[in-house]
């Protein structure tokens, strides 16, 4: 097992829902409207998806999601979370769950979180693809696209470590290429930049500015600038307490310290004020000394004064050119002599970055051919499994062709994603050529296309949770029922969650959760409640029959679950 628990609080029009999931097929039913497909909408806001304000149910400043997760036998997952540190540690051994929680508020940043520690929305993107893989009732759409097409035959051929290193190559060379170009398109106009560059740069080391010398100087000013009344004020605090004999505070302050030192041998309760006293008179003494300090440096110098005035203005005016502060100037002389270097020695970078890109190139077609190879490989497997879950689904004489066809001829091609043209071509009846799948396939054909394909990659997947989204969309009858079979069956290797409105499909479930909609005069929720025996009985009736459940559509509820029931027996 691994998805345990989902816990969603004021999303959409879930107030507090807390779903307990169990292995093997667990259907969500409901009518629409009540929060079905809000489930899963949940459940992707927290494994990553983008958060929009209006997900907060109305009238409540945040939605909270969370999800926990057996991973004791997820080796992926616990080296993920070990090198990240994310582990939960007991006193007696290392926790096998795993605790993921998003939280969106309307006027605050979204937060995350993995064990209860803050962590990044990519990390939880990173995590959440290593526990769930999500098929959703689009899908059979997005199929139409070349990029998904591409994912589904990468996903089976497993070599996710060959193209993440041929996307890192690719990324490499167009940096590089980039760079080329912008380098040969500026050549033109570098020696104008130099000749202003060294302009600049005479002129700064003319200036020979120091680190703090416009702070040491703007104080200095200050100081020559009050010098008479700094000296008054100075000599006129000496006098008062040290020099002035009809008021000495230093010898006054002396005298009450003897006077009370005598008086507190007869109370002791003196001795703390005196104690105070003699550090006060301490501190005057000291005082002196700071006064005398200052007293010897602070002096009138007009020419002095002169100099820094010029200096300073030198200094503003320089700043002012630069459009920097008065005390960036020295970081600004480097940034500008860092540059001049950098175009300076321009001019012998090219032939090095051609160099680079030439070997990076190399490399990117070595791994580009192999990723190649490995898609024409497994394109003839893939195309006669999905073929064969076709013919399952009821499109007899239907076959999928998958078609990978290099670009060797184009050397300029450089992608991220190979060097492949990656075609999807069906025929949906025998005797039929096969043509695109986006100028053959009905809406129809087409899902149970997607369904085919869907069954067959999460045969191969690593992720132990399977979520589908009423990928039963657009087939009904006896096809519905193949399509429950095929969802069961994935049930026994893997824990499968299924949201349909098929009753075929329902009554295939292990487990059965049923969402409704509760609303009375001052809000609206959604509930879940578990089904089984009679109440799973009336909610595949009412799946059956509408709202009106007759005996009728009861009794053939009851078969279908019947027939789910010995269907399990047997394969046991």
């Amino acid at each position: 097992m691994a998805l345990r628990e989902i816990t969603i609080h004021n999303f959409a029009i879930i107030k507090q829902l807390e779903i307990e999931i169990e292995d093997g097929l667990t259907v969500v039913t409901g009518e629409s409207g009540t929060g079905k497909s809000i489930v899963l909408g949940a459940l992707n806001l927290l494994l990553g998806a983008r958060a929009e304000t209006n997900m907060i149910r109305h009238g409540e400043e945040q939605c909270e999601i969370s999800a926990l997760f057996e991973v004791s036998r997820l080796d992926n997952v616990n080296n993920w979370l070990e090198q990240r540190d994310l582990r939960i540690d007991t006193e007696e051994e290392q926790d096998t769950h795993c605790l993921i929680r998003r939280i969106v508020r309307a006027s605050k940043p979204t937060k995350c979180y993995i064990n209860d520690q803050p962590t990044t929305l990519a990390s939880l993107k990173e995590l959440g693809l290593m526990l769930v893989d999500i098929h959703g009732q689009h899908d059979h759409q997005s199929l139409l696209r070349k990029p998904t097409q591409r994912q589904i035959i990468d996903q089976f051929a497993g070599h996710n470590s060959k193209l993440n290193r041929m996307a890192k190559l690719a990324a490499k060379i167009h940096r590089l290429d980039r760079e080329l170009q912008s380098i040969y398109a500026g050549n033109s106009d570098n020696a104008d930049r130099l000749e202003l560059l060294s302009f600049q740069l005479n002129e700064l080391d003319e200036a020979n500015i120091t680190e703090q010398e416009f702070t040491e100087l703007a104080q200095e000013q200050s100081r020559l600038s009050n010098a008479e009344e700094l000296i008054n004020g100075i000599k006129l605090a000496i006098d008062g307490l040290y020099h002035n004999d009809s008021n000495n505070v230093s010898s006054d302050l002396g005298n009450q310290i003897n006077n009370l030192t005598r008086l507190a041998e007869f109370d002791a309760s003196l001795l703390k004020p005196v104690e105070l006293l003699n550090s006060a008179l301490a501190q005057i003494e000291e005082a002196q000394a700071g006064f005398d300090s200052s007293l010897a440096i602070v002096e009138q110098d007009p020419e002095r004064l002169s100099e820094i005035d010029q200096r300073l203005d030198t200094l503003i005016t320089l700043a002012r050119k630069h459009r920097c502060a008065d005390h960036e100037l020295v970081d600004r002389h480097h940034a500008l002599r860092a540059e001049y270097k950098r175009l300076e020695n321009q001019h012998a970078k090219p032939e090095k970055l051609e160099q680079e890109l030439k070997a990076l190139t190399v490399r990117y077609t070595k791994v580009a051919n192999a990723v190649s190879a490995k898609r024409q490989q497994v394109a003839e497997k893939l195309s006669q499994e999905i073929s064969n879950q076709m013919q399952d689904l009821g499109m007899k004489g239907g076959a999928l062709r998958i078609e990978v066809e290099p670009q060797i001829d184009d050397a300029e091609i450089i992608s991220e994603n190979g060097i492949d043209n990656i075609n999807f071509m069906v025929r949906t009846n025998h005797g039929m050529p096969f043509k695109p799948l986006h100028k053959t396939a009905s809406g129809g054909e087409l899902s149970r296309i997607s369904l085919a394909i869907q069954v067959i990659t999460s045969q191969q997947s690593h992720t132990p949770s399977l979520v589908f989204d009423e990928v039963d969309v657009g087939v009904g009858g006896k096809v519905a029922g193949i399509v429950g079979e095929k969802l069961r069956n994935l049930g026994k290797h893997a824990q499968v969650l299924c949201i349909t409105h098929l009753p075929q499909v329902a009554s295939r479930g292990h487990h059965h959760l049923a969402v409704d909609k509760v609303s009375t005069i001052d809000e609206t929720y959604s509930t879940l409640v578990q089904l089984e025996g009679e109440m799973r009985t009336e909610e595949i009736a009412r799946m059956l029959g509408g709202k009106e459940i007759t005996d009728r559509t009861r009794a053939h509820a009851q078969e279908m679950l019947g027939d789910s029931k010995d269907a399990l027996k047997a394969a046991s």
